[in-house]
């Protein structure tokens, strides 16, 4: 049975993954605020990851307890799109410590216990916003774009220790990602990725060569 850390399961494309890996005899550990899954194979561990002085110690006491794991999908995320000279500086730290900032730490942390076992794999979900900037769009264009930036460096590092390392970079995904925000995607099934069809997409992922 495979074992994989998913950040962010309380709701949108975090949950769907959760629940279709769930689906299929997979054990998942959950990072998140809150909770909502019930499943004899979902371990929820209650963390913010805005908190990123305490994700060391949130990685070693999972890998103590679970002894081992196969993947990371480092998910979490959220969205904040308006003109920089509105956002309060706490805002912006806030921001890039959520949507880059514990995508880094994680991966330092739980690496060394992939190289170990040799074997693991890194899932970032990214964003088309990490190949484009728009306005209102500085602070989650600039944590897309460094994401993106590190997965390809961290990606060359594993290299030679038997580590995948994959980003996914999707549109707009219809989900509750929008629900504070002044902007949602079109009605149209044209105008949105359906949160299902990326969790199909991170089951086949995960069993691929």
């Amino acid at each position: 049975m495979k074992k994989i850390i998913i950040t962010g399961t309380s709701r949108g494309i975090g949950n769907k993954i959760a629940k279709k890996l769930l689906s299929q005899n997979m054990l998942i550990i959950g990072l998140s605020r809150t909770h909502n899954i019930k499943h004899k194979n979902y371990f929820p561990v209650l963390y913010d990851l805005n908190d990123i002085q305490g994700i060391k110690a949130i990685v070693n006491e999972i890998i103590t307890k679970h002894k081992r794991i196969d993947a990371l999908i480092s998910n979490a995320g959220y969205g904040i799109f308006e003109n920089i000279e509105n956002i309060k500086e706490k805002e912006i730290i806030n921001f890039f410590n959520v949507n880059l900032l514990s995508h880094i730490l994680l991966s330092k942390f739980i690496i060394t216990h992939f190289k170990k076992k040799k074997a693991g794999h890194f899932i970032f979900m990214g964003s088309e916003a990490s190949l484009n900037g728009n306005q209102k769009s500085t602070l989650y264009a600039s944590a897309k774009h460094g994401l993106l930036g590190f997965v390809k460096s961290l990606r060359a590092e594993c290299n030679k220790s038997e580590i995948r390392v994959t980003i996914i970079n999707p549109g707009m995904v219809k989900t509750s990602f929008f629900k504070n925000l002044k902007f949602t995607p079109g009605s149209s099934k044209k105008n949105s990725i359906n949160p299902d069809d990326l969790a199909e997409l991170l089951f086949f992922i995960l069993n691929s060569n």
